[in-house]
């Protein structure tokens, strides 16, 4: 019992964590919206103020069409998300943010911000962006073992 614990359940409790934070962290800044929901208001906010389809939305977020529909239209009834058809293919519809939706982005990215403030606080700029190597090497090694299965 006093092995210590192996790197990918320490992996797993960070992630597990910094969830619990974040949730508590977008209470606290009256967000009204699912961690899941977050990631996908957080996706569109990156893009520049740019519409994506849902199969960008699909492919960024790892989940299935059937769950990022289900996203989708929660978070328009909810205002902050509004179907577009394409410009370029009018059988497409371009899934973009409202005005309502980019205050929600904002104030959904300042809460992250202070999560990773805290995940961050106990290390040094180098170590850092070590971690960020070793970690986005972990990350694309298992995405290649998903993505290959």
């Amino acid at each position: 019992m006093n092995e210590p614990p192996d790197l990918g359940r320490m992996i797993a409790c960070c992630g597990h964590l910094g969830m619990q934070y974040a949730n508590r962290q977008l209470r606290e800044a009256g967000c009204d919206v699912t961690p899941v929901q977050c990631h996908l208001l957080m996706a569109l906010s990156f893009c520049g103020g740019q519409a994506a389809t849902q199969r960008e939305l699909e492919h960024e977020l790892h989940l299935r069409p059937s769950t990022v529909n289900g996203i989708v239209n929660r978070l328009a009834e909810k205002g902050y998300v509004a179907r577009r058809p394409s410009p370029e293919d009018g059988r497409c519809r371009r899934v973009c943010l409202t005005e309502s939706g980019q205050a929600q982005a904002a104030a959904l990215r300042a809460a992250l911000d202070e999560t990773n403030r805290r995940f961050t606080a106990i290390l040094t700029e180098a170590e850092q962006a070590q971690m960020q190597a070793l970690l986005g090497r972990i990350i694309a090694n298992l995405e290649n073992e998903v993505n290959n299965a």
